[in-house]
């Protein structure tokens, strides 16, 4: 009872964690969905701004620009221009009387500018600049066209307080070439023009900004707070695009910036929005979201529990099934419900398979038995014979390679008929078919003597055996020796059967008689013939001679009886499957294993490429195990050096001995690892330490370090420091000296 729990919470564990899974999934898309329509809208509404504001910038430089021009235009302003008579005079007083009636009204409007040809003739200065500004100034309108007018420029004041100035000027130089006759000039203060260009409503939190090329702020509403990051400023300036928006992340809370560029005038309009109230809906919005998220999550829990029910019965029944198949009611309690199942299946699988094989083997047993026995079993024939008192033989036919069932069955028939038509007029052919690729044939004599000579008989199954691979079938057969007693049938089937087992240490042979097996070496198969095999795998240098010894090898196991053969090559294939094993306690069942698939295989090639198989995997791990104990080996020479270069004794050979290595071999590995050879890394370990000491430790002489960092000779030292950095210690150390001073 407490497994189907444990099955049926896992039912309803898994579909409401995919339910809950798909709600949050949902839930945190439409979230961000309606976050970027939100932060959309609010963009698009800063933008709208934006464009406001550009567009009244735009009236106030026309209104200025306008004022330039009528100044220019007025008869006594440009009489002033062109004589530049400043003496007093009711034209002098009507012209500046008008320019300060244009300052007084426009309070954004600080200086106006009245330039002669060759210098500045009159001027009203609310905001005076310095004497060299107001040269800068009346240089850059005498050689500048209509067309530049306005231009922004940074003034110095007269207390020498550096200012940005929008200034607005006229002159008649619409083309490069015209000439220069005055020009009339007016400054606007952009810290009052901010003022009337941006309108600041109580509770309003966005900030708005006018920059120029080189990020720094013109114009701006009221800053509250901070001032505007320079990092997000020049983020904007170096945008390629003339309007857009992103989320600024600074040091502090993050930032919706929106920006628009005027070509034009080469400014740009931001504002900056903080990021929580850009998406303040979608946020106000969020315990709707999280109520029904949690609705919609009960929702899935109950649906999964119905599910769960429903899907469950059938399977416990299922379950029930399989407890009444198996038998084993203790496995489904103690095991892990699907594995389990699964388990006590392939078992049951199993059962079924061996029961059809023991149906099989008793049917043929029946079928060997009926000459004595009468057959209880309309499927299985009676067998009869030619001759009473004549010979017989048992012959089993193996098909080598099996095929589809239908193929497997053809090719056996094809056997059989080769067989029945060889032997027609000599022998009475019974055959029997107990499984798929084997067929049992029992050849009695029609009469006594029938079989003729010994030889001509042996010579007719080799024919059989050479014509069959000519209609396509491949086969082994193993023959049993001639018996006239028909109580000795089912130990000549016995004998044919085992005749199978030596046909695959043959090369090109199909076909076995058991009479030629009983002279064979009945002794196990010596150690000495695996031994070439097992050379060529430990030792990579004769890895190419491998399929040389298995072939020898095989050729040594013709003249042993099959069991031998097979416990040797099992061995074999033991002794490779943990030749590159970390340890040598391997599981005996890996023996067995192996033992069984060679009984198994029927042909020589087979045999041949698995052994071969066996010895080039267990080549592979060998060289992998070879090349990572090499590594190791090198990084634990490499870390004994480093840790002991100070040492005059440490030498190739003493460390070689302490890691039990040829000197030779550890040497190489030392080179591939850092590059150089052990004399030279010795040397660069203990010259760089040198090197070191001689600028830090000032009280030491040159000795005093030779000793500390290994050599037993300063003037060994002093020679070797000279040819890797080119001066003695001594003038190392002056040169930091003096270059220290």
């Amino acid at each position: 009872m407490g497994k189907k729990k444990k099955l049926y919470t896992r039912f309803f564990m898994s579909l409401t964690l995919i339910s809950v899974g798909c709600i949050l999934v949902l839930a945190v898309v439409i979230f961000y969905l309606y976050r970027n329509i939100s932060i959309d809208n609010v963009n698009k509404a800063n933008q709208n701004v934006l464009l406001n504001t550009e567009t009244v910038y735009m009236n106030y430089k026309e209104i200025v620009q306008n004022y330039t021009m009528d100044f220019y235009a007025n008869p006594n302003i440009n009489a002033l221009m062109m004589n530049g008579d400043t003496s007093w005079s009711d034209q002098l007083y009507s012209a500046l009387s008008q320019i300060r009636g244009a300052l007084v009204v426009n309070q954004y409007l600080e200086n106006a500018y009245i330039f002669g040809t060759n210098e500045p003739v009159a001027m009203f200065e609310n905001l005076p600049l310095s004497p060299e500004s107001k040269l800068e100034l009346f240089q850059r309108i005498r050689t500048s066209r209509i067309v530049e007018s306005p231009f922004l420029w940074k003034a110095t004041l007269n207390n020498g307080t550096p200012v940005t100035l929008l200034t607005v000027f006229y002159n008649d130089r619409a083309f490069a070439s015209s000439e220069y006759y005055g020009a009339v000039a007016l400054t606007v203060n952009l810290g009052k023009l901010q003022n009337n260009l941006f309108t600041q409503k109580e509770g309003e939190v966005t900030r708005y900004a006018v920059l120029d090329g080189n990020a720094d702020v013109l114009m701006h509403s009221a800053l509250s707070g901070s001032p505007l990051k320079a990092d997000m400023l020049k983020q904007v300036v170096a945008s390629t695009s003339e309007r857009g928006s992103f989320v600024y992340r600074g040091t502090g809370e993050a930032q919706l910036i929106t920006y628009i560029y005027s070509a034009k005038d080469k400014i740009w309009f931001i504002s900056e929005t903080s990021y929580k109230d850009s998406i303040r809906d979608i946020s106000n919005a969020r315990n709707l979201m999280i109520s029904l998220c949690l609705a919609l999550m009960l929702a899935a829990a109950v649906s999964a529990n119905l599910i769960s029910r429903r899907i469950y019965k059938p399977i416990g029944r299922l379950f029930g099934n399989i407890v009444h198949l198996s038998g084993n009611e203790e496995a489904l309690k103690t095991g892990g419900d699907f594995d389990a199942a699964s388990l006590e299946l392939e078992q049951i699988g199993v059962k079924l398979v061996q029961l059809k094989k023991e149906s099989d083997d008793s049917a043929l047993m029946r079928w060997l038995l009926s000459p004595r026995e009468a057959s209880d079993n309309g499927d299985t024939p009676v067998m009869s014979i030619g001759d009473p008192g004549g010979a017989y033989c048992v012959c089993v036919l193996a098909i080598v390679e099996p095929g589809p069932a239908a193929e497997t069955l053809e090719s056996g028939g094809k056997g059989i008929e080769v067989i029945r038509t060889a032997f027609s007029g000599l022998a009475a052919v019974q055959a029997f078919r107990p499984h798929e690729g084997t067929a049992v044939l029992v050849l009695s004599e029609l009469h006594s003597g029938s079989f003729g000579d010994y030889a001509l008989y042996r010579g007719k199954w080799e024919e059989i055996a050479a014509s069959l691979p000519e209609i396509g079938v491949r086969c082994a057969i193993g023959i049993s020796g001639f018996s006239n007693d028909m109580g000795l049938l089912r130990s000549k089937y016995n004998e044919a059967t085992e005749g199978l087992q030596y046909i695959k240490f043959h090369e090109r042979q199909s076909i076995i008689f058991a009479d030629d097996t009983i002279h064979l070496n009945s002794s196990p198969l010596p150690d000495s013939a695996l031994e070439p095999v097992l050379l060529a795998v430990r030792q990579s240098d004769q890895a190419a001679h491998i399929p040389q010894a298995v072939e020898r090898l095989l050729a040594v196991a013709c003249s042993y009886r099959a069991e031998s053969a097979n416990i040797a090559l099992s061995r074999l294939a033991f002794e490779l499957s943990r030749t590159a094993e970390l340890s040598a306690d391997t599981r005996h069942s890996g023996f067995l294993d192996d033992y069984q698939r060679i009984r198994h295989i029927q042909s020589y090639d087979k045999l041949r490429s698995w052994i071969e198989e066996c010895c080039y995997t267990a080549l592979e791990r060998i060289a992998s195990m070879s090349a990572v104990q090499t590594r190791n080996i090198a990084t634990e020479a490499i870390s004994y050096i480093r840790e002991h270069y100070t040492d005059p004794g440490l030498s190739l050979n003493a460390l070689a001995e302490k890691l039990s290595l040829s000197p030779a071999y550890l040497s190489r590995l030392i080179a591939e690892e850092v590059d150089s050879s052990f004399p030279d890394f010795i040397n660069q370990l203990r010259l760089e330490r040198a090197q070191s000491l001689l600028v830090t430790d000032l009280e030491m002489d040159i000795r005093q370090i030779a000793e500390k960092v290994g050599y037993n000779s300063s003037t060994y030292f002093t020679t070797q420091f000279k040819k890797r950095y080119g001066v003695t210690p001594s003038k190392w150390r002056m040169n930091h000296i003096l270059q220290s001073k």
